[in-house]
């Protein structure tokens, strides 16, 4: 893929970087949790099978959600809800086909406005989320993953004025791609 459209739409700060292995994307997933506004929005995209599921499970885990095991994809409940430091809304719109059945899900309850929501083929969302943090995983063969990260724009948060921190602590935001084969624990 030579420009990725999620890549072509940023206008903000990105990130590229390579997992060796889902554990990897796990781990990114823990580390990108410290990014996390609350309320916050994760929407992630990908071909089936990328590590979106994955990546999420990883997000949960650095929001501190006691265990990360029953973090699993809501391709048929179409949203699962996880207690950690905040409430994580997990929601799965493979299944979803337009703008009626994606309001019959209720998304609108807690988008934005409680815990953090982590949309899992967002794609297929009617409208866009501007102060979202956007993934797209592709496939890079075999268990490798490239993750491109888009964060929104500063002045889009400040705008909001609901923004607090989940947990200071490291950041991706602004840091060059970080090849996971070189010494990413």
């Amino acid at each position: 893929m030579a420009e990725s459209v999620l890549m072509g739409r940023c206008q903000t700060r990105r990130s590229e970087i390579l997992s060796q292995s889902p554990e990897q994307t796990h781990r990114i997933g823990v580390r990108l949790a410290r990014d996390l506004d609350v309320p916050g929005v994760l929407l992630l995209r990908g071909p089936l099978g990328t590590g979106k599921t994955t990546l999420a499970r990883g997000i949960a885990e650095g929001l501190g959600i006691a265990d990360p095991s029953l973090v699993s994809s809501p391709s048929f409940a179409l949203v699962n809800i996880y207690q950690g430091r905040c409430p994580i809304y997990h929601v799965d719109l493979y299944r979803v086909s337009g703008g009626r059945e994606l309001r019959s899900i209720g998304i609108e309850d807690f988008l934005g406005k409680d815990g953090v929501t982590i949309i899992e083929w967002s794609e297929r969302m009617t409208s866009r989320f501007e102060s979202a943090i956007e993934v797209e995983i592709e496939d890079a063969g075999g268990d490798a993953r490239w993750l491109r990260i888009c964060y929104p724009a500063v002045s889009a948060i400040k705008k909001e004025g609901l923004r607090r921190r989940v947990k200071p602590a490291g950041s991706l935001r602004g840091r060059p791609p970080v090849r996971m084969d070189r010494g990413f624990k």
